[in-house]
Formats: C-alpha cells, sequence, structure tokens
C-alpha cells in the first residue's frame, strides 16, 4: 500500500499548478507503471513470502524507483524527495536494525546517484550542491534514528526471531486476517505440546518456521500454535506429524498436537483456538509417545504406525 500511496501523492503533486520543477512526463510515466505493477505484485503475495531478505530487496527496488521519479520530475529542485522518508521508517516495523541498514544505504545511495547529474552540471554559486548534501545528511539521521528504534524494539524481542505470544492475542489475529483473507476457504489452526526432553526449542520453532508456518510461542512452556492457510485435514494431519517428528528428533517425549478446521469445527477465529485447544487436551488422553486429535471427529481411537497415533 506504501507503494500506491506514494504515486497517487507523486502524481498529484507534480500534475498541480503550483509545482515547477520541469518534468519528463513520459519517463515518469513508465517509473509510475513500474511501481503500480510492483505494488499489485507485493498485494498479491501470500503472507509468508515477506521474510526479511524479501523485504529488504523490496524496500531497495522501491527506493531506486522512487529515485528516478524523483530525477525525472526535476531532479534537485524535485519535491518528491519527502517520499524516501516513510521508506526510512518501514524497516523499523519489522524490529531489526539489520534490515534498517541496507535500507538506509539503499536510500543514499539512490538518491546521491539521482542527484549527481545535477550537481555535476550546477551553476558556479548555486546552492544545489549544498541543498543536496543537506537532504543526503537528513536522511542518515533520520536513518539512524529509525536503527536506533527498530535496535530497541528487537531488544524486547526474542533473539531467535519468532513470535512470543504471552495471551495469545497475537495467534487470534493470524487466525483472523486468515479466515477474512481466505473468504470462507479452510484455514487450520494447529497446537503443539513438545513435551519434555526437548533438547533446544529455539532450533525446534526454527526448524518448524521454515518448514511449516510461522509458529506462536504462547505462555503455557513451550506449547505453541501454527496457522495454515487453504489447509484441509490431510494438510493439518502432514504437518502436525512434521511437527512432532522434528521435536522427537531433538529428544522430545510425549508429544501432543491438537487441531481445528474453519468453517468445520468453528465459525469464527476465537471459537477455532478453542476447538484446537479442547482437541489438544483430548491429545493427552491417549496412552501413546506422540499423539495427534483432530477436533469435530468421534470418539478417539488409535491408529497410524511407529510413535504415532491420531486420535479422530
Amino acid at each position: 500500500m506504501l507503494y500506491l500511496l506514494g504515486l497517487v501523492i507523486s502524481l498529484l503533486l507534480v500534475h498541480g499548478d503550483s509545482y515547477e520543477p520541469a518534468v519528463s512526463y513520459v519517463p515518469f510515466y513508465l517509473i509510475s507503471s513500474v511501481i503500480v505493477t510492483a505494488a499489485v505484485a507485493l498485494l498479491l503475495l501470500p503472507t509468508r513470502q515477506f521474510g526479511e531478505g524479501f523485504c529488504v530487496f523490496s524496500y531497495a527496488l522501491y527506493a531506486v524507483l522512487l529515485a528516478a521519479a524523483t530525477f525525472f520530475t526535476g531532479g534537485v529542485s524535485s519535491e518528491l524527495y519527502v517520499l524516501f522518508f516513510p521508506l526510512l521508517f518501514a524497516p523499523a516495523l519489522h524490529g531489526s536494525w539489520k534490515m534498517g541498514l541496507p535500507v538506509a544505504t539503499a536510500v543514499l545511495v539512490s538518491y546521491a546517484l539521482a542527484m549527481l547529474p545535477g550537481v555535476l552540471n550546477a551553476v558556479e554559486g548555486s546552492d544545489e550542491p549544498a541543498l543536496v548534501f543537506f537532504r543526503l545528511a537528513t536522511f542518515a539521521l533520520t536513518g539512524l534514528f529509525a536503527l536506533a528504534a527498530a535496535g530497541s524494539r528487537g531488544a524486547s524481542e526474542p533473539e531467535d526471531g519468532y513470535a512470543l505470544d504471552e495471551d495469545g492475542s497475537m495467534l487470534l489475529g493470524r487466525v483472523s486476517s486468515e479466515i477474512e483473507a481466505r473468504r470462507g476457504a479452510p484455514v487450520g489452526v494447529l497446537l503443539v505440546d513438545p513435551g519434555h526432553g526437548v533438547e533446544d526449542i529455539d532450533l525446534l520453532l526454527d526448524r518448524v518456521r521454515s518448514r511449516i508456518g510461522e509458529p506462536f510461542l504462547l505462555g503455557e512452556g513451550s506449547v505453541f500454535g501454527i496457522v495454515l492457510g487453504a489447509a484441509n485435514e490431510g494438510v493439518i494431519e502432514s504437518a502436525a506429524r512434521r511437527v512432532l517428528a522434528a521435536a522427537n528428533a531433538l529428544g522430545a517425549d510425549e508429544t501432543r498436537a491438537g487441531a481445528a478446521i474453519y468453517p468445520r469445527d468453528a465459525r469464527t477465529a476465537g471459537d477455532l483456538l478453542l476447538a484446537a485447544g479442547r482437541a489438544l487436551e483430548r491429545a493427552f488422553e491417549i496412552e501413546s509417545p506422540s499423539a495427534i486429535v483432530l477436533a469435530g471427529r468421534d470418539a478417539p481411537r488409535t491408529e497410524g504406525t511407529g510413535t504415532y497415533g491420531a486420535a479422530r
């Protein structure tokens, strides 16, 4: 949405009667079309696509496109430089200075290169070079402030990067957003208790995040939840088996998983979490080293091979 908002502001600004710098409209429209294409493509991508590296690439791409738009709308005299400031603050929302540093660098380099022809061709005694250096210094200070904000936010979060959800509100929010985005398509919630003996819970969560989805560590020991969009019963059970297998590989025992599927087991996000919680409680009633319970089934029975018991 930042891409589209910036484009709308740019178009309104350069077509206003009060805008004095010369505008090369054809190249500017080409840049605008690229921004629109990128914005629409980003809106269509799934949430799990937006990892740290992908976000850095997206912000850097926007910096390059915005620098080009600034060049074609007056260069040093262009007023579109103000749109760089939201870009500098965007990485702070992620709470990662490692993301903010390359984005700030991309902003400084892109703007400097875009303004370089104007600075080199400036008339002697002109204030254009000083204006460019002033803006670069302002960008640098703003970037440092954003990095400090990102660092302070990141310090209050777990170093391993997974979500720590004390009251379950983050998991509930993710479920709600998935249900709204899927528009009636199945949405699964998987609650996992890896039991005792896990050698490295952080490593387990990292493996879950890379192979299945973002885990939300709840404020109940090592219990965590995962939201799976467009997931049917087979997908949910397969994900549960992979999670329990990863936990067992790290020395866990008495592993349990409970799952529920929207809209089969519940019609709201809150009820879906409750159904998954009840399924997890039922999993502890099964005498097996590992058990998976799917909500909305008949009385539990044990099946499967190896160490897994799927209660249905």
